[in-house]
């Protein structure tokens, strides 16, 4: 069952069970889901030790000075660091479990393996191969959620720990690198437009549309972020869902067509909002699709400006004033 909601609401109930509680989402804390999850972790763990020693994963002495990271090498690790979804296990190895975090490490979507893919470059992280893995069945809910993702720590835990303290002194004492501030532009947008990539499947799988041309989307949502924050991109986004959705009704269309109309709706939208000057109203956070902990070390330690990245346009963050 759903209860009904207003028409003007911002955010749609979550279909849940009356008699067990189990809600239709990732984050149910019902009995059956809290109990799988927890088969799922103790499973992955005993492979991830088994096949450690197998791997061209080893810690080995690597002199890894945090003035040679990118920024956004910077702020994946020390997130990685602080985000308690990643279990260590005889700290060697993380579990890149982004999707069942409390503090998700990144945006739902291809993003969060993107920045462990930078860590892998600057040879802090190994990637181990998911073909080498036993992943597991899961039931119901459950196969809505991505497995696991195997990391090994590729430095040792001395040379870990040194690196992540240097970053925190040059964040805490706001000593930004001349390369870190070059970068700042192109990460404030690249977080800027997971969140409203999030946000619009979210909004698309609502309404059981399938997935709509990724490069149309992609230039859509880029175009919102030219003059809007992720908050005002979040009320055009679903008010382009919800005329999705009452064309599929009208025109009787297949779901695919109702996707692909999605992005027109979004773009016609704001297309007019920019010729009649309206006022956007921003939305607030979505309950389902909580902030996330890239977001919190960038605008809270790095940028020391709270929740900026979502509620001020990109185009308006700067650098924090001491440097």
């Amino acid at each position: 069952m759903s209860q009904r909601v207003a028409r003007s609401a911002h955010v749609e109930k979550t279909m849940s069970c009356s008699q067990c509680r189990h809600e239709d989402s990732f984050r149910c804390k019902c009995d059956h889901c809290r109990n799988g999850r927890g088969v799922v972790s103790s499973k992955y763990s005993r492979n991830v030790i088994g096949i450690q020693n197998s791997v061209n994963g080893h810690a080995v002495i690597r002199h890894i000075g945090f003035a040679n990271l990118t920024l956004e090498q910077a702020v994946s690790l020390l997130s990685l660091k602080r985000c308690r979804g990643f279990a260590n296990f005889d700290d060697k190895t993380v579990s890149a479990a982004l999707d069942l975090a409390a503090v998700p490490f990144a945006p739902k979507g291809s993003y969060g393996m993107a920045l462990i893919e930078k860590l892998r470059e600057a040879k802090i992280l190994s990637v181990l191969n998911p073909s080498e893995l036993d992943y597991f069945n899961f039931v119901d809910d459950e196969k809505r959620n991505e497995p696991p993702v195997p990391i090994v720590w590729n430095i040792p835990g001395n040379v870990r720990t040194n690196l992540i303290q240097d970053i925190e002194q040059c964040v805490a004492q706001s000593t930004w690198l001349q390369h870190w501030s070059d970068q700042l532009p192109d990460l404030v947008r690249a977080l800027a437009f997971a969140e409203c990539k999030e946000f619009y499947d979210y909004c698309a799988k609502q309404r059981s549309l399938p997935t709509s041309a990724q490069r149309s989307t992609s230039v859509m949502l880029n175009n919102l972020l030219q003059d809007y924050s992720v908050a005002q991109c979040y009320r055009i986004i679903y008010a382009g869902a919800q005329a999705a959705a009452d064309f599929l009704v009208r025109t009787s269309c297949t779901s695919q067509h109702a996707a692909n109309y999605m992005i027109g709706a979004c773009q016609r939208w704001v297309d007019r909002a920019r010729a009649e000057n309206w006022v956007v109203t921003p939305f607030h956070r979505n309950h389902e699709l909580p902030r996330s902990m890239i977001s919190y070390v960038l605008y809270d330690d790095f940028l020391k400006t709270g929740d900026n990245g979502f509620n001020v346009s990109i185009t308006k963050i700067t650098l924090p004033k001491k440097m």
